[in-house]
């Protein structure tokens, strides 16, 4: 496990460490720069994991086929998923460069902030096809066990946004929109180097034509749905937090940066167990897809603590980094503690999510997240954090019941999956 998370690990980071630099950058750039990426990043985010929920599909698919020994269905998976997550990038591309404004205007955000949060909206709406068919070239080789693909992928995204970051933002002047157009050129970077890598890593024989499509869609739309509610619900609690102030925001998007860090390395396991237990699904052994699946809590819970226990000791010193207004790393400070907390529900929640995923229930992964979204997340956040006035410790008390719950529903979910009864209704199924 640790062999397939360590690459996922780094390539996670170096990811993540695009957002902390733009973060970092926009902040020394202008206050309204800061506040601008703080509202448009979540609905970017939106449009990348509509996306991403197909590559899901195709690693499930791909783990499934490898753990069987049937190269010919890895390679069609592959063809079928990586021209079709193409397309879906497109649309949804364009979607993105037609709303940016008014869905920034409909999740409240002050008028001086529309204006240059809708224009690195348009700008990165021609990254979502990029991305789109990086994520699958990601996930395809992943599902064979190379990890190194994501993380390759990471570093040469990284090389490309930092130096052309500081000279579009300062050099050239272009603030947020220099940032857009360094992130759109480190995207599309990135999935040209992953194209010559996967070709040569994953398998050439012809695949068999049996069509896969409908297949990849019963795997995809929940998953798909799931990560776009869910970006969508943290666009709406971005709006929550614009309403409570700029300085609320701008706290906000730092507390959520470092959030970032402690829920990617622990997504770097989930996606391990994920891989494993898919292998080990494909051939039947459904003992050793259980095994991985406890190795992975614990492995979580190391992932958890350390980054968790890091920030904590980084205390204000870490948060000063990000900006220099002492009045929101103090806003940050008295909410970061509680937001660790709200990562530990996470933990089961992450592996017997990906426990799922790996047998192809995608569709109950995502009524656990809608659940939990709409019976606590949000009415919570509102309540809370606006209504009763508790600001950004009422919302993150919203993010932790939302974690419990998330992970109790999925606990169910698997144990049943993982039942006898469960194995032989599935085998008859077959």
């Amino acid at each position: 496990m640790w062999a397939l998370t360590v690459p996922l690990l780094v390539a996670g980071l170096t990811q993540i460490i695009v957002n902390i630099v733009d973060t970092i950058m926009l902040a020394r750039h202008s206050t309204t720069a800061l506040g601008a990426f703080a509202l448009a990043a979540p609905v970017y985010l939106i449009a990348l994991v509509v996306v991403r929920g197909w590559a899901t599909a195709v690693q499930i698919k791909v783990a499934q086929a490898h753990g069987a020994g049937d190269a010919g269905a890895v390679v069609q998976v592959v063809r079928v998923g990586l021209a079709t997550s193409a397309l879906a990038g497109l649309a949804i591309g364009a979607v993105l460069y037609a709303v940016a404004e008014p869905v920034l205007a409909l999740l409240g955000a002050p008028a001086e902030l529309i204006g240059p949060g809708g224009a690195y909206l348009r700008i990165l709406a021609f990254a979502v096809p990029f991305a789109a068919a990086s994520f699958t070239l990601q996930s395809a080789c992943s599902g064979v066990g190379v990890t190194r693909a994501a993380m390759y992928n990471a570093l040469v995204v990284n090389a490309v946004n930092l130096p052309l970051g500081l000279l579009l933002i300062f050099n050239a002047g272009l603030g947020i929109e220099g940032a857009a157009f360094a992130t759109l050129a480190a995207t599309a970077a990135g999935t040209a180097v992953l194209l010559g890598y996967a070709r040569a890593r994953l398998p050439q024989v012809p695949g068999d034509g049996r069509p896969v499509v409908r297949t990849l869609w019963t795997l995809g739309w929940p998953e798909m749905s799931a990560m776009g509610v869910g970006y969508l619900n943290e666009a709406l609690i971005v709006g929550f937090a614009a309403r409570m102030g700029t300085p609320e925001l701008a706290a906000y998007r730092i507390t959520d940066n470092l959030l970032l860090v402690v829920f990617t390395v622990m997504a770097s396991v989930s996606s391990a167990i994920a891989i494993l237990v898919g292998h080990e699904a494909g051939a039947g052994h459904r003992a050793a897809a259980e095994r991985w699946r406890s190795v992975g809590i614990r492995l979580l819970l190391i992932v958890y603590a350390v980054p968790s226990a890091l920030v904590l000791l980084g205390g204000t010193a870490l948060l000063g980094l990000f900006t220099a207004s002492a009045e929101v790393v103090t806003l940050a400070w008295q909410v970061v503690p509680l937001a660790l907390f709200s990562m530990a529900p996470m933990v089961w929640a992450m592996a017997y999510g990906s426990f799922l995923r790996a047998y192809g229930d995608t569709r109950s992964v995502m009524v656990a997240n809608v659940a939990g979204d709409y019976l606590l997340l949000i009415p919570l956040s509102w309540l809370l954090g606006l209504i009763f006035g508790f600001g950004l410790l009422g919302i993150y008390a919203a993010w932790t019941a939302f974690a419990v719950m998330l992970a109790l529903l999925l606990r169910i979910r698997a144990r049943r999956t993982a039942s006898p009864a469960a194995q032989g209704s599935a085998e008859v199924a077959g």
